[in-house]
């Protein structure tokens, strides 16, 4: 796989496209797409133009073509520009398919000072998604963690009173109960209530109905695990589930991987 200057101009303005458009926005994605098919004509075995094709169908909620890809690149393989790493980390989170991103993201994990600046926000949403605490508490020393404060406000509470075992759990009955319509995966903190809260938002390609009653069930499963545990429930994890279209651009999403922080732009595009 060729990862030359040439490639990341190629690509960088396509997908700083992406980055800024609003998933709502079906008509200026597929004009899009068309610029990203058109480019791998000349060659389509491109793995960072695959790679951009794959967060764009996954923008649009094409779950299947996007596992697809991912497949197709892991099967390619090769050495990537640490930005479209960091994207195809992203997507593979987004659509929780954790198993590549942990193999991605064991090296970075391994040497957190060398990787922190540009990995940071899928080597968080990797550890949130796996509900590993001392993962998680792992990044909180670095200045680049600074703005999730409340994450870690909220995985000291978990581990001092002895439920790092039930955030576990309680993540990993989340991802299976979405893991057969999961495109995106984010989330957002709180402490307006005087304590560390997180709302997990998982963005699906269904109708509004289809949502409610998954989040329903979702959220119905985790008070349920809790009178089941033993231990008294910890009122501070919840879910949403939305349609894909109510993303916003990464651009303008606070706590996603692509946040304005670590945006094309910031990648030298």
């Amino acid at each position: 796989m060729e990862n030359t200057e040439n490639s990341l101009e190629t690509w960088g303005g396509i997908l700083e496209n992406l980055l800024r458009t609003p998933y709502r926005d079906t008509a200026a994605i597929m004009k899009t797409e068309a610029q990203i098919y058109a480019a791998l004509q000349r060659r389509q075995d491109d793995v960072e133009g695959l790679i951009t094709l794959m967060f764009e169908q996954i923008m649009l909620g094409n779950r299947t073509k996007a596992k697809a890809l991912a497949y197709k690149i892991w099967e390619i393989g090769g050495e990537l520009n640490p930005v479209f790493e960091e994207i195809f980390t992203e997507n593979l989170l987004n659509l929780g398919m954790l198993d590549m991103a942990a193999i991605l993201l064991k090296s970075r994990f391994d040497n957190l000072s060398l990787n922190i600046a540009g990995f940071y926000p899928v080597l968080a949403k990797f550890a949130l998604m796996s509900g590993d605490l001392s993962q998680l508490l792992r990044l909180q020393p670095y200045t680049e963690a600074g703005d999730d404060a409340v994450l870690y406000d909220l995985a000291e509470v978990y581990k001092q009173a002895g439920n790092s075992e039930q955030f576990k759990n309680i993540s990993r009955l989340v991802l299976e109960q979405i893991s057969e319509y999961l495109c995106s995966y984010e989330y957002d903190l709180y402490d307006d209530r005087g304590f560390p809260e997180i709302e997990i938002i998982l963005y699906i390609n269904f109708e509004e109905a289809f949502c409610r009653r998954l989040e329903d069930g979702i959220n119905t499963k985790i008070g349920a695990y809790w009178q089941s545990s033993g231990y008294p429930a910890l009122d501070n994890f919840s879910v949403r589930v939305e349609n894909i279209k109510n993303h916003e651009a990464w651009d303008e999403t606070e706590n996603s991987g692509f946040t304005t922080e670590t945006s094309a732009s910031d990648w030298g595009f």
